[in-house]
């Protein structure tokens, strides 16, 4: 299992999930089909579904992931994780309930992990994708100073969209 350290922003803290976590993040976020349209996983049908992913993808195989909590209730209110295809890269990605779309909480939480990538010396770059129809979270990266280098064609299978690959944006900044 991967080590998470725990960030702490104004009004978000990102922190290890645990398998009490499980119906929180199913009932506010994972079973939402608006939530997870855009996302490379299906909507979970059970909170068991939730529980198998806490355990079985959360924080393994080099994979880290927090989930967000509001500072001031510490309720649960989304996930962002990153995964290292090469030592010098970090590829992050996140998905927010419904209720705090539009608050700022994400771009927040972005720049909680963009500032732990900035203190990891061996970090070089960062990046993300999304689906060219996810303007939202396009203009979350942008404001977290991330640049679109280009439109990547066929790339990503988005399952609550379709069986087919779609076509995505890739944001990316060099870190050093």
């Amino acid at each position: 299992m991967t080590e998470v350290e725990v960030l702490n922003g104004s009004r978000v803290t990102l922190r290890i999930p645990t398998l009490d976590d499980a119906e929180p993040l199913f009932e506010r976020i994972a079973s939402d089909p608006e939530v997870s349209r855009y996302m490379s996983w299906p909507v979970h049908r059970d909170v068991e579904e939730t529980r198998r992913v806490i355990t079985g993808l959360f924080n393994v195989g080099g994979e880290t992931t927090w989930l967000i909590d509001l500072r001031d209730s510490g309720d649960l209110i989304g996930a962002i994780g990153w995964r290292r295809p090469q030592r010098h890269i970090i590829d992050f990605g996140y998905y927010l309930g419904r209720p705090w779309w539009g608050r700022g909480y994400m771009s927040e939480a972005v720049q909680l992990i963009l500032d732990k990538a900035h203190r990891d010396d061996t970090v070089f770059r960062v990046s993300a994708y999304c689906s060219v129809e996810n303007t939202a979270s396009a203009r979350v990266l942008e404001r977290c100073g991330l640049t679109c280098e280009g439109r990547l064609v066929r790339y990503a299978v988005l399952p609550n969209i379709g069986d087919e690959p779609q076509d995505c944006l890739l944001f990316a900044k060099a870190v050093r």
